[in-house]
């Protein structure tokens, strides 16, 4: 199940590239296997799990390292890992297996396919959800929430998941528009392969894919196999991580070894072949492949997401590779393979180590496309309108509405043209060197960091002109924001911060000096002492996860962390009030000026934030709801 661990990875890879890039291509599979080695040892992984496989078969199926640290137990191919997200793949083969014995459409509705799953959706009569848009990330919903997310049980039927707290499956725009990453729309397509199969939906996967596959070791559940053959699931740290036993499993409780991953990766290689039996038509496995729903691919974009499918490039390759990661504490998967090379890796890892996934994607991404020399896609003069470009652009299409403020304040881009091409860069967190985008029809413009058409313009029903980007590095729809806009809101947020931090630096001067009896005046105290108060709650609250170190479990019910939370999140905006309120009353007052108009400042920056947070809906925080 993707994380914010995905987020960051997504956000900071291409800024690392030039760290890695003393690691060389290997050019041979031993190379390639010492390399590998290599970067496991200097960035201290646990173990690996790896998988290289071609038209053939599987050339290089090995665990790596120590399946557990105290244990000091070594790691190999029948090692299980957590897959994470890359479950939801067989969602996706789950479904088209029904739509080719003619059971199921991709363009059936959800209202009739199953009316008793609540799901809201102002569009419906218009744009009403389809089988299609669950796969694809099209809903417009919103991500599952804490509590479903920390929420464990693993005998919960896949009903009663989806009937825990539903809330989040509200579309916020007309689905079939945007793409929005969210793991609701798999459990409820899980739900309809259930009961249009008539089998519970884990029984289904197993009969038609896990066993055909040979995928012995594979599994939804903490079975006794993988308590056994499991691998210890660490922090970057390398403190231990619970087993997480997600109520959505079809969006990523799946666990499997390398050994069962070749056998997967060379079926979707392999066209929905494996050991001389068709278990999905050619067809079938291109339709996964293809992302159809959202406004980018309607325009012409390459790069994407399909039915529970990725599609990304790596440097100018020019080369689609397809399949899915997936991430949850401790464990991570990265599947991809490439159709028109016909091979393909798994890479497995039992720790939360950008540093080794990163380094060990390059090396095998490079590897594979070693001997590829394949044309560049043939430029041409920048198209008009995409020369009008210049300014910043926020992303309008957020994983959460809760994760909203962060994405439209540090997912900033600003566009500039210049040379006949595009260039994109971050306003925050700048990568090496911007983006240099190249068009190749009217509409289209190629990402060379991907060598695919990544980059359109679109129309967005409710947003109008926008800039949709499908590279996987900054994937999102963007509109254009006044500059205004951009540092007004980003300026409010340093001053705030500034100022919050100043009071606490001038609380120990000014408590000192209180205690010594040099400042007397109650209303000289007052001034003071409740943007003080204010500036704590703020500070205490961004660093309460820092303080606490919750579980999943822990933000997901009712606990330290979330109750402090829940109350810091409504004591703020009335703190900052009252501290606004009780500066101007005493604004005649005989104080040092200094110090009032510090705390003048500093109430009307909180009260300031404080509409925005409440803009945002961040006001009374109930994580558990």
């Amino acid at each position: 199940m993707a994380t914010l661990f995905r987020l960051f990875l997504v956000l900071i890879s291409c800024w690392q590239a030039s760290v890695y890039a003393a690691d060389e291509t290997p050019q041979t599979l031993d190379e390639l296997k010492a390399a590998i080695e290599k970067v496991r040892v200097e960035t201290k992984a646990p173990a690996l799990g790896i998988a290289l496989v071609d038209k053939n078969g599987p050339y290089w199926v090995a665990g790596l390292g120590e399946a557990d640290l105290a244990s000091h137990k070594s790691a190999d191919a029948n090692s299980i890992f957590r897959l994470g997200s890359t479950s939801k793949m067989f969602v996706a083969l789950s479904v088209l297996k029904l739509v080719e014995e003619g059971r199921l459409h991709l363009d059936d509705k959800l209202s009739d396919l199953a009316p008793e799953i609540y799901f809201g959706n102002p569009w419906e009569k218009t744009n009403p959800i389809r089988l299609v848009h669950l796969l694809e990330h099209t809903t417009g919903w919103d991500d599952l929430s804490f509590s479903v997310y920390g929420h464990q049980d693993e005998t919960m039927s896949l009903k009663d998941a989806l009937d825990f707290h539903p809330q989040y499956r509200k579309s916020r725009w007309i689905p079939g528009t945007r793409y929005a990453y969210n793991n609701g729309g798999p459990g409820v397509a899980a739900y309809i392969v259930q009961k249009v199969s008539g089998k519970k939906y884990e029984d289904y996967v197993q009969e038609h894919f896990l066993n055909p596959l040979h995928m012995s070791s594979t599994s939804f559940f903490e079975t006794e196999l993988f308590k056994q053959k499991g691998v210890s699931l660490y922090s970057a740290d390398a403190q231990v991580q619970p087993y997480w036993h997600i109520i959505m499993r079809p969006a990523g409780g799946l666990n499997s070894s390398t050994a069962d991953m070749a056998n997967y990766l060379h079926f979707l290689i392999s066209r929905g072949s494996f050991n001389q039996q068709q278990l999905l038509s050619e067809a079938s496995i291109s339709r996964m492949e293809t992302p159809t729903t959202s406004l980018g691919a309607q325009a012409g974009a390459v790069a994407g997401y399909g039915l529970n499918n990725y599609v990304d490039g790596y440097e100018d390759a020019n080369i689609a590779f397809h399949g899915h990661d997936g991430d949850v504490s401790g464990g991570h998967c990265k599947l991809r393979y490439i159709p028109e090379l016909q091979t393909g890796y798994v890479l497995l890892i039992n720790q939360d180590n950008l540093d080794a996934i990163v380094r060990v994607t390059k090396l095998i991404r490079g590897f594979l496309l070693k001997d590829v020399h394949k044309t560049a896609l043939k430029e041409i003069p920048l198209p008009e309108k995409f020369k009008n470009l210049n300014g910043y652009y926020m992303p309008i299409n957020s994983r959460s509405n809760i994760s909203r403020l962060a994405s439209e304040v540090f997912g900033v881009m600003h566009f500039s043209v210049s040379n006949n091409h595009l260039h994109r860069d971050p306003l925050l967190m700048k990568w090496e060197k911007p983006s240099n985008d190249y068009a190749i029809n009217e509409n289209t413009l190629v990402n060379p960091w991907t060598g695919l058409p990544t980059i359109v313009m679109v129309n967005d029903p409710l947003a109008g002109q926008a800039v949709e980007v499908t590279d996987m590095l900054v994937d999102g729809l963007y509109q254009k924001v006044s500059s205004v806009r951009v540092f007004g809101v980003l300026g409010w947020m340093i001053i705030t911060a500034f100022l919050a931090l100043t009071s606490v630096g001038f609380a120990m001067v000014w408590l000192v000096q209180r205690a010594r009896g040099k400042i007397a005046q109650a209303v000289a105290i007052s001034i003071r002492v409740w943007p003080l108060i204010t500036s704590v709650v703020l500070i205490f609250s961004v660093f309460t996860p820092n303080i606490f170190h919750p579980s999943v479990e822990d933000t997901g019910r009712i606990s330290a962390v979330t109750l402090t939370t829940f109350i810091c999140s409504l004591l703020y905006p009335a703190l900052a009030a009252f501290s606004l309120i009780n500066c101007l009353r005493h604004r005649h007052a005989q104080v040092n000026q200094v110090m009032y108009w510090h705390s003048f400042v500093l109430s009307l920056a909180h009260c300031g934030f404080s509409v925005g947070l409440a803009y945002y809906g961040l006001i009374g925080i109930r994580m558990w709801a």
